[in-house]
């Protein structure tokens, strides 16, 4: 019986409807929003392997973006109806485009800092490795994700870096996720490994050293605010 079926098996069926009559293009509008989180993982995969199967072009509106980065061959992502960036899903992840694009797609820390001579400065420290134009100054929004902060014991021969102090860890998932706050008080994140978590055996209170390996620089426009 209809009533009988689980909400997962309800949406198998109702694609099933969909593509019985071979349609060129199947628009999918949010199909598993309703669902747990386990259900919607197992049907993003399994609507993956049956576009896979059949060949069909699939337009999914989600405002998941696990689900899209799963799911799609491009992505494109819109804001107040307009399109932000379109891409893989690994160029929008890692190269985007726009502020908008990087906040939507994953956590990140955002700090206010500055360019000077192709570097970003945020508070006492400096990042090095940031792809900056030597020629662009100026105040500036920085954006790490948590996973591009490393974090040592002291402070590391020829990387750049700044202190900060541990808040509070979190050491339940597959990953460490480390509360940490700078010299100016502002809170942000860092996300290690089990092992590193283990190796540095880190407490609350501890005073560290984080160096940045990747980041994302946008000068920030003349009078807007912080």
């Amino acid at each position: 019986m209809p009533s009988e079926l689980s909400g997962g098996q309800r949406q198998r069926v109702s694609l099933a409807r969909a593509l019985a009559v071979e349609p060129r293009v199947l628009l999918l509008d949010e199909p598993f929003g309703a669902l747990d989180a386990r259900v919607r993982q197992e049907l993003r995969r399994w609507l993956r392997h049956l576009q896979e199967q059949i060949h069909l072009t699939c337009i999914l509106v989600t405002h998941d973006q696990e689900e899209a980065m799963e799911v799609s061959d491009r992505v494109v992502v819109m804001h107040d109806g307009r399109v932000e960036q379109v891409g893989t899903p690994e160029e929008v992840y890692h190269i985007p485009k726009s502020e908008f694009v990087l906040n939507f797609l994953g956590n990140v820390n955002l700090f206010h800092g500055r360019v000077e001579a192709g570097q970003a400065h945020i508070g006492p420290g400096k990042i090095e490795n940031a792809e900056i134009d030597e020629s662009v100054a100026g105040e500036a929004k920085v954006f790490i994700r948590p996973h591009d902060l490393e974090i040592h014991q002291f402070e590391p021969q020829g990387k750049s870096s700044f202190p900060a102090k541990v808040r509070h860890i979190n050491a339940a998932g597959s990953v460490v996720k480390v509360e940490l706050m700078g010299e100016d008080g502002a809170n942000f994140f860092a996300e290690i490994t089990h092992d590193v978590n283990r190796e540095l055996n880190l407490a609350d209170g501890d005073h560290v050293f984080v160096h940045v390996k990747d980041v994302r620089v946008f000068l920030q426009e003349k009078g807007e605010a912080e």
